[in-house]
């Protein structure tokens, strides 16, 4: 070729490099690079022209680098195409020391005779990284496949482990004895066992898709399934007896136990309900009950229940201070009855006498009767003999208080009885009744012997004529007159609100300051005070107590607010609330009015409430003190461990203080027995989260075991006596020394 075409031709091959994608790099035998284009120099990062006159191992890393010299020499000896011919995958260095994936390819020429390599690279570190990405993506898959097809499988196992089990309960739930049901969210039945249908005469197929209230039978009201909800939206289960009605209209009762199922979010997804009938046991119980303890023609208690229950209020009446009456009653001339008209009418006229009995005992109480023998009623009516009867009146505050019942019932036996004579024509007979009245502990010690002063004082009475009642002593005939005059003094004192208010602070033992006090009620008459002990019970007794409790509510509140201007804060007031006022419908109402005239913060106001006040009725007196604490006031359980302690219901009812009846504390440090209730009180309400006060400290050392024992506050004439309102900013503006 001519210098022309020699010129024109590496024109073309200037321009071919220049112009090349891939990197060219031109070499000699030697290993000198002698041209390399610019795509070249960017693969390595070497300035243009600059990798001219250098060697090209000085792209080559270790070891290939030492190596390429024998691959050249093999080359030429041997024809290899180890070096020339073969596209490769290599790695090259650039100047800054990075390795660079390269797919390489040489091939050689002459130029004027001299050997040359020409070697064609291309940079796959892109193509490299995309595998890499790629083989990590398909090794995540592979271990995500096993580790899904691991848990798919458990899950399989799982799935058929709870089709068994489900299998098995359903096996189970269908011959179980106990009815099932099961309900959705909005409690429509899903599914009943064959029990249900064997128990309520209800078939599943008329049942599916209705509620369970079908089954009501109409004997709880709301109150009692507010209760029943409540415990399941809170506890989400709920246990108890309850009475439903079968299909054919008879009731029965049964044990019942109902869990809310929940989902993951703790919504509501189904009902489910067991339950089995009573019915069977409930009359096994009442019988042998009735047969052991019930008189069979009166159904009152018979002389075993009337023993009974007269031991069991010798003890509570040692507890509180307080007395047990035992009144026996006779029908004066009931033989003649008998003999007149014949045994039939005789029965039929002691059925009516115990009726009339069992109305003429305190009005305020209920007799405990068969009916009602799981309620705790504080008069007793019992049939002991033939035409013999027997009245337990306790919780007497003075024994003259038998005198009204003792009245109630011979008015009661003056009214004519009406009953069929043999020939059965009606006629109406007239009777009257002896009644002999023994007091306890006055005149006895125990049973037999109250029982025995009874009969002498029964004795007495028919001796007399009949007719009338006599106590066991004469002093206590005298004063049964008293008390009478006493009722009428009571009456015209309320109408004209004839009494004042005492108050008796509370010490705070945290701060040493008095923070509250507590209201007491007093009567003036003539030159002196009436006791409480003597016209409280009568009060109560004649429900003199329901305004008169009104009054003191009305009045404590105002002269709280009244000291709270002299003092310069509103101190705490404690108010005692008696039996009657308790149970009245209207105590609500009576509060409110009494929060609101006087202004008084509610939360100042402490309503104290005894055990034996809310035993009666338990889930009405619940109700009755939620009402109350919902009004904002506070709550306070009074002479606690006295009556009738119960630590299931305790927790139940919403108090916020216990008061520690001063019998526990009178012989304080030094009583064994008192120390260690004192500080177990203690420390169940400090479990509770209740308050404590201490009532009647009248001595250093009670004061100083209280405070040691973290007891909250304390009450007695140690710290103050009771005394008018006038007296007590003085108290409340200093501090206890």
């Amino acid at each position: 070729m001519d210098e022309a075409g020699a010129g024109v031709e590496n024109g073309y091959h200037a321009d071919l490099l220049a112009t090349a994608v891939n990197g060219i790099i031109v070499s000699d035998k030697r290993g000198r690079i002698l041209q390399a284009n610019q795509a070249a120099e960017a693969m390595f990062r070497y300035a243009p022209g600059s990798l001219a006159g250098h060697p090209i191992s000085i792209l080559m890393p270790s070891p290939e680098r030492c190596r390429h010299p024998d691959h050249v020499a093999t080359y030429f000896e041997y024809g290899s195409r180890y070096m020339v011919g073969a596209t490769r995958e290599v790695e090259g260095i650039d100047r800054t020391g990075n390795k660079i994936p390269l797919l390489i390819s040489v091939s050689t020429f002459k130029e004027n005779n001299a050997p040359r390599f020409a070697a064609f690279l291309q940079d796959f570190s892109e193509r490299k990284h995309e595998e890499r990405v790629l083989k990590d993506v398909n090794t995540e898959l592979e271990k995500r496949v096993r580790e899904r097809t691991a848990q798919l499988e458990k899950e399989v196992e799982s799935h058929q482990q709870t089709i068994n089990n489900l299998e098995l309960v359903n096996r189970v739930v269908q011959r179980a004895t106990h009815a099932v049901v099961i309900t959705d969210a909005d409690n429509r039945i899903l599914h009943a066992n064959p029990a249900y249908e064997k128990m309520t005469g209800f078939k599943l197929k008329n049942v599916i898709g209705k509620k369970p209230t079908i089954l009501k039978s109409g004997r709880h009201g709301p109150a009692f399934y507010r209760k029943m909800w409540a415990a399941l939206n809170k506890d989400r289960h709920w246990e108890g007896e309850i009475w439903d009605r079968r299909e054919d209209g008879a009731v029965f009762p049964k044990l019942m136990s109902i869990d809310r199922l929940v989902d993951e979010t703790g919504k509501t997804r189904n009902f489910v309900a067991m339950f089995h009938d009573l019915s069977e046991q409930k009359a096994s119980e009442e019988e042998i009950e009735r047969l052991q303890y019930y008189d069979s023609l009166t159904t009152l208690p018979n002389r075993l229940l009337f023993r009974h229950r007269l031991q069991h209020e010798f003890e509570i009446s040692r507890r509180q201070g307080t007395c047990v009456g035992v009144m026996l009653i006779n029908i004066d001339r009931f033989k003649q009855v008998n003999d007149t008209f014949g045994f039939l009418a005789g029965d039929q006229l002691l059925v009516e006498v115990a009726e009339r009995l069992a109305i003429a005992v305190r009005r305020t109480d209920l007799v405990a009767r068969q009916e009602s023998r799981c309620e705790r009623h504080p008069d007793l009516v019992s049939r002991v003999g033939g035409d013999d009867f027997a009245v337990i009146l306790n919780d007497l505050k003075q024994p003259e208080n038998a005198t009204a019942v003792a009245t109630r019932i011979l008015d009661a036996m003056n009214q004519p009885f009406t009953i069929q004579n043999k020939t059965e024509n009606i006629e109406d007979v007239f009777l009257q009744a002896s009644i002999g009245i023994g007091i306890f502990p006055d005149n006895a010690a125990n049973i037999d012997a109250l029982v025995r002063v009874a009969e002498t004082a029964l004795g007495q009475a028919k001796s007399q004529g009949g007719g009338e009642f006599r106590f066991f002593s004469d002093s206590m005939n005298k004063n049964s007159a008293a008390r009478a005059r006493l009722e009428s003094d009571l009456r015209r004192a309320v109408a004209g609100d004839a009494f004042t208010l005492y108050y008796q602070p509370k010490l705070d033992l945290k701060t040493n300051r008095f923070s509250s006090m507590e209201a007491l009620i007093r009567w003036p008459r003539g030159d002196g005070m009436v006791s409480p002990a003597d016209f409280i019970p009568l009060a109560e007794e004649t429900n003199l107590i329901v305004p008169l409790g009104a009054w003191v509510l009305r009045r404590a509140c105002r002269d709280t607010m009244a000291l709270s201007e002299r003092i310069g804060w509103v101190p705490g007031i404690a108010i005692n609330l008696s039996a009657r006022q308790f149970r009245q419908p209207g105590l609500i109402d009576v509060v409110r009015i009494a929060l609101e005239e006087s202004g008084i913060p509610p939360e100042k106001v402490e309503l104290e409430i005894t055990e034996g006040m809310v035993m009666d009725d338990v889930e009405a007196a619940i109700d009755t003190m939620q009402a109350l604490r919902d009004l904002g006031v506070q709550l306070a359980i009074d002479d606690f461990g006295t009556g009738y302690s119960s630590l299931s219901y305790l927790k139940r009812f919403p108090v916020n203080t216990l008061k520690l009846d001063r019998a526990f504390i009178r012989d304080l440090p030094h009583g064994v027995e008192d120390t260690a209730i004192t500080e177990a009180v203690i420390a169940l309400a400090k479990a509770l989260k209740l308050h404590v006060v201490a009532e009647g400290v009248e001595t250093r050392d009670q004061l100083t075991f209280l405070g040691t024992r973290h007891c909250g506050y304390v009450q007695g004439f140690l710290l103050a006596r009771p005394g008018p309102l006038e007296n007590m900013p003085a108290i409340f503006l200093n501090d206890f020394v």
